[in-house]
């Protein structure tokens, strides 16, 4: 069997980790090998200036092209440890957030400058599917509560930066690309879940 890469993507609260659990029992019921991991790492999200930014105790936009340069050494050293070996022995790579979520997010941060973040992850692999799933950012911030209450103080229930991420994923600015689907994240959760395994079986069959 051949390896494959998937990326699943969309802002927090759209059901990403719902679904991606689902695509990797779907997987491994098949008899596949998959490899479930998250872009960026522990290490990008547990650096100290990073979890200041996230908490909005640091201003985001400032250090944005710091920030943007330490996720793609973070990616390129995620892909040679993890990914490729991964792919290398025929594995289904599953990945929570991938490089479209890095244009989608620090666009939204203010760089607006989509060649150059493009040129920082010129040597990722383009995955087999991306799968971006999209829901109004008051749903998600709706979810988000309910999940994780709302006493933290979150860039994610930010409603303007979730617009502007949601609006990205949407309009899809780095061109054309077949691989990508978006998805209608405001559907039944069993409605979502056979439109995603239908995507992932063409891929890995």
């Amino acid at each position: 069997m051949t390896g494959a890469l998937i990326a699943v993507c969309g802002i927090d609260g759209s059901g990403k980790s719902t679904q991606i659990a689902s695509i990797v029992d779907h997987l491994r019921a098949q008899g596949r090998e998959v490899v479930l991991t998250r872009q960026p790492t522990d290490r990008y999200r547990n650096d100290p200036t990073v979890r200041l930014a996230l908490n909005l105790e640091l201003d985001f936009a400032r250090i944005a092209p710091e920030l943007a340069l330490f996720a793609a050494f973070d990616r390129i050293r995620h892909i040679r440890e993890v990914i490729a070996p991964a792919l290398a022995a025929g594995s289904v790579v599953v990945s929570d957030r991938y490089v479209y979520s890095t244009y989608a997010y620090f666009s939204s941060r203010g760089i607006d400058d989509l060649p150059w973040l493009q040129a920082l992850n010129r040597y990722a692999p383009t995955p087999d599917l991306t799968i971006a799933i999209d829901v109004p950012p008051e749903l998600a911030a709706d979810r988000i509560i309910a999940r994780d209450g709302s006493s933290r103080k979150r860039e994610e229930l930010d409603l303007d930066r979730m617009r502007a991420v949601r609006e990205v994923f949407s309009s899809q600015p780095w061109g054309a690309d077949e691989r990508y689907h978006l998805i209608d994240g405001t559907r039944s959760r069993e409605d979502l879940q056979a439109d995603i395994r239908a995507l992932v079986d063409e891929v890995v069959s």
